[in-house]
């Protein structure tokens, strides 16, 4: 009778992989990941407990939904990274606390506990630590689960202080713990980069001078970051698109979300052709301070910030005290200078901003910058080649930010 039973609650390999409805190879993908834990395993195979399979297979349960639209495949918590960002996730809506607040109590947690473990065969630890109810501990998680489930099957989650983590980012006080990628991985290590920012509400000019910009950029090999919020944001992504050049999209939201639901398409064609990055988890409920924080990313990300245009109260402006922070380089269009309506050109300007009046000025004042060098003949050439091309005509002085007329937000 006890071996009857006993024999009940043991199963090899094939009968521990049908049982949870995975491939033998997803199996011991899982066991190489420590995410089962085998009762025994020898050279005459491995023999696992009944219990610790319905561990595992609890969790896959709460994994059966997949992407909206009936995409192909789900997002596997597969490794250390993705289990720790999604417990990482389920502790900031439980204690209702942002990323920074948190992160030092998680990081005293995991001091003694590890947490590249499923959070579900930890709650008591979890809720004694954190004062919490396991109970809400448990809804918070699961709930986490499904969120994550929604990823698509090769999007991406990379930690700060690993090698595929970019080293601009990291250097700064805004690197996030966790960043979520979505398209070109290989874009995060570009090493020449400039962020185009400015209003939502763009005037027509703004959005012109914007598209030369973003084209001159990507012609000398400079990778265009913007934030694909409507108005210049979404031109310069565009503006690159259209040419085959590198661009980088730092939403405010998480990547499950579109946002504003117009830029939708374009967002998906950067997935595509570019990358989409957030700071933000598909399990935290996107907040209006997601915005502001997202621009201490993407400056992060940027050797310089280009102000195509911007009224007193703009984002961008967020986003150049950033860049001030971060040591990175801020240009303004020599019209914003001379708009007497606004003030902040001249604050900036006396805290190191450049002013510039064309393309070809911009190009020339990130080559002249000690933190933006043109290192390759290759490179050289392509820019002197481009200079060359962009030569303006005496009379007219290059300055196409001339007519430039700034708007609020």
């Amino acid at each position: 009778m006890y071996y009857e039973k006993l024999a009940e609650e043991l199963f090899f390999s094939k009968e521990a992989a049908e049982y949870l409805g995975i491939t033998v190879q997803r199996l011991n993908k899982l066991v190489q990941d420590g995410k089962i834990k085998p009762l025994k395993k020898n050279s005459s195979g491995t023999v696992f407990h009944i219990e610790e399979l319905r561990k595992r297979k609890e969790e896959l349960q709460i994994f059966e939904s997949r992407k909206e639209g009936g995409a192909e495949g789900m997002f596997y918590i597969d490794n250390a990274v993705k289990q720790e960002a999604l417990n990482f996730a389920t502790m900031m809506n439980v204690s209702g606390s942002t990323e920074h607040a948190l992160e030092p109590a998680f990081e005293a947690f995991s001091q003694k506990n590890d947490v590249t473990v499923p959070l579900a065969q930890d709650y008591d630890q979890y809720a004694d630590f954190f004062k919490c109810d396991v109970f809400r501990l448990k809804k918070e998680y699961e709930y986490a689960f499904r969120a994550f489930s929604q990823l698509h099957e090769d999007d991406e989650i990379i930690k700060r202080g690993s090698r595929d983590y970019p080293p601009l980012l990291a250097k700064t006080a805004q690197a996030p713990r966790f960043l979520y990628l979505r398209g070109k991985k290989s874009l995060l290590l570009e090493e020449r980069t400039v962020a185009l920012v400015g209003s939502r509400a763009a005037s027509d000019r703004a959005k012109e001078n914007t598209v030369r910009v973003a084209e001159a950029l990507g012609k000398n090999g400079i990778t265009v970051i913007s934030g694909l919020a409507r108005g210049i944001d979404v031109t310069a992504h565009v503006a690159a698109l259209r040419k085959g050049y590198n661009t980088i999209a730092v939403i405010g939201t998480n990547l499950n979300q579109y946002y504003p639901r117009e830029n939708k398409n374009i967002q998906i064609e950067i997935e595509k052709k570019g990358l989409v990055v957030s700071q933000f988890s598909p399990a935290n409920r996107t907040q209006k301070y997601f915005f502001p924080l997202r621009n201490g990313v993407m400056s992060g990300l940027s050797l310089a910030t280009v102000i195509m245009e911007a009224g007193e109260t703009s984002g961008a402006l967020r986003q150049a005290d950033f860049a001030l922070k971060q040591g990175r380089q801020i240009l303004i269009p020599i019209t914003a200078l001379q708009n007497p309506a606004i003030t902040w050109p001249a604050r900036y300007v006396r805290r190191g901003a450049g002013v510039v009046r064309s393309p070809m000025d911009i190009i020339h004042k990130l080559t002249q910058s000690n933190i933006f060098q043109v290192k390759e003949t290759y490179e050289q050439q392509n820019l002197s080649d481009f200079l060359h091309e962009e030569q303006p005509q005496e009379v007219e002085k290059d300055d196409f930010f001339s007519e430039m007329v700034l708007v609020g937000e």
